[in-house]
Protein backbone atom coordinates (compact mmCIF):
# COMPACT_ATOMS: atom_id res chain seq x y z
CA UNK A 1 0.00 0.00 0.00
CA UNK A 2 1.44 3.36 -0.94
CA UNK A 3 1.66 6.21 1.54
CA UNK A 4 -0.87 8.15 -0.53
CA UNK A 5 -3.39 5.32 -0.39
CA UNK A 6 -2.83 4.92 3.36
CA UNK A 7 -3.39 8.64 3.97
CA UNK A 8 -6.55 8.66 1.85
CA UNK A 9 -7.90 5.64 3.75
CA UNK A 10 -7.03 7.18 7.12
CA UNK A 11 -8.87 10.40 6.23
CA UNK A 12 -11.94 8.63 4.91
CA UNK A 13 -12.11 6.46 8.03
CA UNK A 14 -11.53 9.39 10.38
CA UNK A 15 -14.29 11.48 8.80
CA UNK A 16 -16.63 8.48 8.81
CA UNK A 17 -16.01 8.18 12.56
CA UNK A 18 -16.82 11.89 12.95
CA UNK A 19 -20.09 11.46 11.05
CA UNK A 20 -20.92 8.53 13.37
CA UNK A 21 -20.12 10.70 16.40
CA UNK A 22 -17.58 8.16 17.66
CA UNK A 23 -15.12 10.24 19.72
CA UNK A 24 -12.83 7.33 20.64
CA UNK A 25 -12.53 6.26 17.03
CA UNK A 26 -11.95 9.84 15.86
CA UNK A 27 -9.17 10.29 18.39
CA UNK A 28 -7.53 7.00 17.39
CA UNK A 29 -6.48 8.71 14.14
CA UNK A 30 -4.71 11.59 15.93
CA UNK A 31 -1.03 11.74 16.85
CA UNK A 32 -0.41 12.20 20.63
CA UNK A 33 1.03 15.67 19.91
CA UNK A 34 -1.81 16.71 17.62
CA UNK A 35 -3.20 20.16 16.94
CA UNK A 36 -6.61 21.28 15.65
CA UNK A 37 -7.39 24.85 14.61
CA UNK A 38 -10.70 26.04 13.21
CA UNK A 39 -9.77 29.26 11.46
CA UNK A 40 -12.03 32.16 12.30
CA UNK A 41 -12.20 35.48 14.05
CA UNK A 42 -11.08 35.19 17.69
CA UNK A 43 -14.28 36.88 18.86
CA UNK A 44 -16.21 33.84 17.60
CA UNK A 45 -14.99 32.16 20.78
CA UNK A 46 -12.86 29.27 21.96
CA UNK A 47 -13.80 27.16 18.93
CA UNK A 48 -11.55 29.37 16.79
CA UNK A 49 -8.48 29.05 18.96
CA UNK A 50 -5.87 26.35 18.34
CA UNK A 51 -6.11 23.24 20.51
CA UNK A 52 -2.82 21.42 21.03
CA UNK A 53 -2.10 18.02 22.51
CA UNK A 54 -4.23 14.92 22.62
CA UNK A 55 -6.16 15.89 25.79
CA UNK A 56 -7.05 19.37 24.50
CA UNK A 57 -8.02 18.13 21.04
CA UNK A 58 -10.09 15.32 22.58
CA UNK A 59 -11.97 17.79 24.79
CA UNK A 60 -12.60 20.09 21.83
CA UNK A 61 -13.73 17.21 19.58
CA UNK A 62 -16.06 15.95 22.33
CA UNK A 63 -17.67 19.38 22.46
CA UNK A 64 -18.05 19.52 18.69
CA UNK A 65 -19.51 16.02 18.49
CA UNK A 66 -21.92 16.81 21.36
CA UNK A 67 -23.05 20.05 19.68
CA UNK A 68 -22.95 19.40 15.92
CA UNK A 69 -24.07 16.27 14.08
CA UNK A 70 -22.97 15.62 10.49
CA UNK A 71 -25.00 13.91 7.79
CA UNK A 72 -24.82 13.64 4.00
CA UNK A 73 -21.03 13.91 4.29
CA UNK A 74 -19.30 14.06 0.92
CA UNK A 75 -15.65 14.43 -0.08
CA UNK A 76 -15.40 16.99 -2.88
CA UNK A 77 -11.61 17.00 -3.34
CA UNK A 78 -8.77 15.12 -1.70
CA UNK A 79 -5.20 15.99 -2.65
CA UNK A 80 -2.28 14.19 -1.00
CA UNK A 81 1.31 15.28 -1.40
CA UNK A 82 3.92 13.67 0.81
CA UNK A 83 2.87 14.01 4.47
CA UNK A 84 0.20 16.64 3.73
CA UNK A 85 -3.33 16.56 2.43
CA UNK A 86 -5.99 19.06 1.41
CA UNK A 87 -9.49 17.71 1.97
CA UNK A 88 -12.48 19.72 0.76
CA UNK A 89 -15.76 18.33 1.96
CA UNK A 90 -19.45 19.15 2.34
CA UNK A 91 -21.98 18.01 4.92
CA UNK A 92 -25.33 18.86 6.42
CA UNK A 93 -24.53 20.11 9.91
CA UNK A 94 -27.21 19.97 12.60
CA UNK A 95 -26.97 22.10 15.72
CA UNK A 96 -28.16 19.42 18.14
CA UNK A 97 -29.75 21.72 20.81
CA UNK A 98 -32.21 23.20 18.27
CA UNK A 99 -32.26 20.59 15.52
CA UNK A 100 -31.56 23.26 12.90
CA UNK A 101 -29.54 22.06 9.92
CA UNK A 102 -27.50 23.85 7.30
CA UNK A 103 -25.19 22.66 4.54
CA UNK A 104 -21.54 23.66 4.92
CA UNK A 105 -18.36 23.23 2.92
CA UNK A 106 -14.97 23.07 4.59
CA UNK A 107 -11.35 22.76 3.62
CA UNK A 108 -9.02 20.91 5.96
CA UNK A 109 -5.26 21.14 5.56
CA UNK A 110 -3.89 18.05 7.28
CA UNK A 111 -0.32 17.14 8.24
CA UNK A 112 0.60 13.54 9.12
CA UNK A 113 3.33 12.11 11.30
CA UNK A 114 3.96 8.46 12.19
CA UNK A 115 0.81 7.42 10.32
CA UNK A 116 -1.44 9.71 12.37
CA UNK A 117 -2.98 13.16 12.02
CA UNK A 118 -0.53 15.63 13.55
CA UNK A 119 -2.24 18.88 12.55
CA UNK A 120 -5.57 19.98 11.08
CA UNK A 121 -6.24 23.56 10.05
CA UNK A 122 -9.90 23.86 9.09
CA UNK A 123 -11.49 26.62 7.02
CA UNK A 124 -15.28 27.00 6.88
CA UNK A 125 -18.00 29.64 7.18
CA UNK A 126 -17.61 30.29 10.91
CA UNK A 127 -20.16 33.15 10.75
CA UNK A 128 -22.66 30.67 9.32
CA UNK A 129 -21.84 28.18 12.07
CA UNK A 130 -22.47 30.90 14.67
CA UNK A 131 -25.82 31.77 13.06
CA UNK A 132 -26.77 28.08 13.05
CA UNK A 133 -26.05 27.98 16.79
CA UNK A 134 -28.18 31.00 17.66
CA UNK A 135 -31.41 30.39 19.55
Amino acid sequence: MTERVAIEALLRNAYAARVQGDLDKVMSYFHPECRFHLMGAPEVGPACHPHSGSAAVREHMAGLIHTFAFSKFETLDLIVEGDRAAHRWRADVTFIPTGRTQNFEALDIVVFEDGKVRNITQFTDTAGVMRLGEA
